[in-house]
């Protein structure tokens, strides 16, 4: 999460929402929980911060959850978001964290606050500790006349959302995730089939056939596209097949050149190659490279990224460059020695280089 979200959480957001629930509920303490909140976020990241204000209004609301979850709904603004705040979220984590003893009224909250925030995470315990009420919820929403609330139908069961809690049942057995993706793989909106392919995403990251399976009902490219893109870059022939990514023996690779040999952490490495064509007939290609990067116990860990897709007529050549920054993410540490840079065509290794990292400094 961007230190710009994180500082989103400030003052100014604190007293609104501070305001927004006063207006409905007089009782409210509004300078008491700006001042304590406040007060407490400066070490916090962003998740900690909408919970510790999620805190603040278990705190300084009526200690009876429903009447204090009837507050906050009402307190929201008459007319629903079309683009989501996160000045929203710590409505969503005050049911999250003290309303699953009252599941009904909270699933009826979540279903009124995601047309505010979208409340993927925070329907998940539900789904933990009420799987039944929850399940019904979900087929429910997944016919509602608005797109956000579909949309939570399919997000909130993704298996493996990223920051959410691992769904581990999903994992093992995607079968109850089928029936609502089917239905709103083709919906009007595209959040709602962009959330479809997501949840068809983390899918094929455990059941890769089934997936193949899934996406071959579906009829819009961007979507099997967007479903199947963990599979393209492991190569996966059914995957490949289906997106028109078929064929590609006869392919020659040549003049692989990677510069500098020894890339200083901070740079970056620039690579070129050249794909000739032995086929018979045209070709459709999904280039992509892999860094193989180097681990603390020595070893090398590949990490495929996508390149470009190309159609080769026979006998054609084309020449393929790319730019690979190697700098500092939040995701990876990065260890000094040997690397290597392998080339992936139609899922087929056609060639590698190697090089070294050196750390900066």
């Amino acid at each position: 999460m961007s230190d710009e979200l994180r500082a989103m959480y400030n003052r100014e957001v604190v007293e609104g929402l501070a305001a927004m629930v006063a207006a409905v509920h007089p009782a409210f303490p509004s300078a008491r929980f700006v001042e304590e909140v406040v007060a407490d976020l400066p070490p916090l990241k962003l998740m900690e911060r909408a919970q510790r204000m999620a805190e603040g209004f278990q705190a300084h609301l009526p200690q009876d959850y429903p009447t204090a979850l009837a507050i906050l709904v009402k307190s929201l603004p008459a007319e629903a978001m079309q683009e989501g705040s996160f000045r929203y979220l710590p409505y969503l984590n005050f049911v999250s964290r003290y309303g699953l003893d009252h599941p009904e009224q909270s699933l009826e909250a979540i279903a009124v606050m995601t047309r505010y925030f979208t409340a993927e995470f925070d329907v998940r315990p539900f789904i933990v500790k009420h799987p039944d009420l929850t399940w019904a919820c979900i087929h429910r929403w997944s016919k509602d006349a608005d797109w956000r609330v579909r949309r939570l139908s399919t997000e909130g069961i993704r298996p493996r959302l990223p920051w959410g809690t691992r769904l581990q049942d999903l994992v093992k057995n995607p079968a109850p995730v089928r029936p609502i993706i089917d239905l709103l793989h083709s919906d009007p909106h595209d959040s709602v089939r962009r959330s479809c392919a997501n949840s068809l995403n983390d899918i094929a990251k455990d059941h890769p056939d089934l997936a193949v399976e899934i996406a071959g009902g579906w009829t819009t490219k961007w979507e099997v596209r967007h479903a199947l893109r963990t599979l393209v870059k492991k190569g996966h022939p059914g995957a490949l097949a289906l997106l028109g990514f078929g064929g590609g023996d006869a392919l020659d690779l040549s003049g692989l050149t990677l510069a500098p040999p020894t890339v200083v952490f901070g740079t970056g490495l620039e690579f070129s190659f050249t794909l000739a064509s032995r086929e018979a007939a045209a070709v459709d290609l999904s280039i992509d490279y892999a860094i193989h990067h180097r681990k603390a116990n020595g070893q090398l860990a590949p990490k495929v990224f996508k390149l470009t897709s190309k159609r080769l007529e026979p006998g054609q050549s084309i020449t393929v460059s790319k730019r690979h920054a190697i700098r500092p993410i939040t995701t990876r540490v990065y260890y000094p020695g040997l690397h290597k840079l392998e080339i992936l065509v139609n899922g087929r290794s056609l060639g590698s280089h190697e090089f070294i990292l050196e750390m900066a400094g």
